[in-house]
């Protein structure tokens, strides 16, 4: 079934007040074979830290990813992130929340992947402590039979759930999600009061994308995706989706008096 292009997002009116929230892999860098394989150009972290600038802080990196691996990307960015689904989460202040999971539970749970991904040659496991994720994308042609087997063993796995990606099945603890994550930042500054704009390319990024719906804001979906999308809005791939940032901060930036603002790292 053919499924209607979405139009391209719009840009910022001068007056608009928007508040960008980012999912980093297949949205703004390009997926590798594996995780820690991924590089930020200092070009698009140059990009990030104006906009940054330009909305008063009112920018979050909302990820798969474990905070420290987003601090290992982006240097320990002053932006707020949301990591593992929104798990983790740093607020624009620097407070920290995380869900606890008993360590019992998290080796069980990486036990159990590790003994799946034996069965399954090529399947990378990448243990992200809270979660676990097996990738597929050097075997794309055992996701599905994974994915059969991992629904299997689930009930052994109390608390826990499965959330599908491209090419990656994650065992996560159950309660949150992107969404999640994107309506606890928006009841606090900077956040507050502003418009949501919300860029992912994967399912779990539906989960933000109705979030942002809900509030009227503009859900975009990064990549040539096939399935029906919560999404209002689309762009090719991660290329395009900096191209559309930069012209943002462009508008953002007409009538804005630039702000000095400290940033980390040395991406």
């Amino acid at each position: 079934m053919s499924v209607t292009p979405l139009p391209a997002p719009p840009l910022p009116g001068t007056e608009d007040r928007w508040a960008l929230f980012l999912d980093v892999d297949g949205t703004l860098l390009e997926f590798a074979d594996r995780p820690d394989e991924v590089r930020v150009e200092p070009s698009l972290y140059a990009l990030l830290a104006e906009l940054y600038a330009v909305l008063d802080g009112a920018l979050a990196l909302v990820s798969g990813r474990s905070m420290n691996s987003l601090d290992a990307l982006f240097g320990t960015p002053p932006w707020a992130m949301a990591g593992l689904h929104g798990l983790q989460l740093r607020h624009a202040n620097g407070e920290q929340r995380e869900t606890r999971v008993s360590a019992s539970r998290r080796t069980l749970v990486l036990h159990t992947a590790e003994t799946l991904a034996r069965a399954f040659p090529g399947v990378l496991v990448e243990n992200k402590d809270l979660t676990v994720a097996l990738h597929t994308r050097g075997v794309p042609d055992q996701f599905d039979a994974l994915k059969a087997a991992v629904k299997h063993l689930l009930p052994e796995l109390h608390g826990y759930e499965l959330q599908v990606g491209s090419q990656v099945l994650e065992l996560k603890p159950v309660g949150m999600d992107k969404g999640k994550a994107l309506a606890e930042l928006l009841e606090r500054a900077p956040f507050a009061g502003r418009l949501p704009v919300y860029l992912g390319d994967d399912l779990t990024d539906e989960y933000g994308f109705a979030a942002t719906n809900l509030e009227n804001g503009i859900s975009v979906r990064v990549g040539e995706g096939r399935e029906p999308s919560l999404a209002q809005y689309s762009l090719p791939g991660p290329s395009s989706a900096q191209a559309w940032l930069f012209r943002v901060l462009n508008v953002l930036k007409q009538g804005v008096h630039p702000h000095a603002y400290p940033f980390g790292g040395d991406a």
